[in-house]
């Protein structure tokens, strides 16, 4: 059995950069050091109710008053780059990799909130798609939001996005560890 139990949601662009079926080839091992650390630390339920992972939050400087709902400060906290300094700009597997590193990373943080008793659905939001200073560029992002019943989403509507090919990967999609 593969991670990828449940369908996931992308939009266009994302298809167009990344063949959908090729998630199912992505293993725990396509996890950047950095974000393994992350995993590591697990998962942290802050006083406000927000969802943070216990890596990224402890060097947050940020205030929570600063936000008008918790979606917004998760994902403030929450939201990474995607390590590539060791990809070349012009390698033809760079967007592959990104995608690789991303999901791989995005996977192993769903499936380890939901074994969290009482723990909220979440999703993971992959961006990759072209820099805005270099089109030649493609970088990417993953950012991490729990579900708030009175919120919503970090992306309503991922359609509508068409700078980044956007891959949502909902908790409920990571029943079973990557291999």
């Amino acid at each position: 059995m593969t991670g990828l139990d449940r369908q996931v949601k992308f939009n266009a662009m994302f298809s167009d950069l990344v063949r959908p079926e090729f998630l199912e080839q992505v293993t725990k091992g396509d996890v950047p050091e950095l974000f393994q650390s992350a995993l590591d630390a697990g998962w942290a339920a802050d006083p406000s109710g927000a969802w943070v992972l216990r890596f990224f939050s402890d060097g947050y400087k940020g205030d929570r008053s600063s936000f008008t709902d918790l979606t917004g400060y998760e994902a403030a906290i929450n939201g990474r780059a995607i390590p590539d300094f060791d990809l070349a700009e012009d390698d033809p597997a760079r967007v592959e990799t990104l995608a690789r590193r991303a999901y791989s990373f995005a996977h192993g943080a769903l499936f380890a909130l939901r074994k969290i008793p009482g723990a909220p659905p979440g999703s993971a939001y992959i961006s990759i798609g072209p820099t805005l200073y270099d089109e030649n560029l493609v970088t990417g992002s993953v950012t991490f939001c729990v579900r708030h019943d009175e919120e919503e989403p970090y992306l309503a509507d991922i359609s509508r996005m068409t700078l980044s090919g956007v891959l949502v990967v909902d908790s409920e999609d990571c029943v079973s560890p990557l291999n």
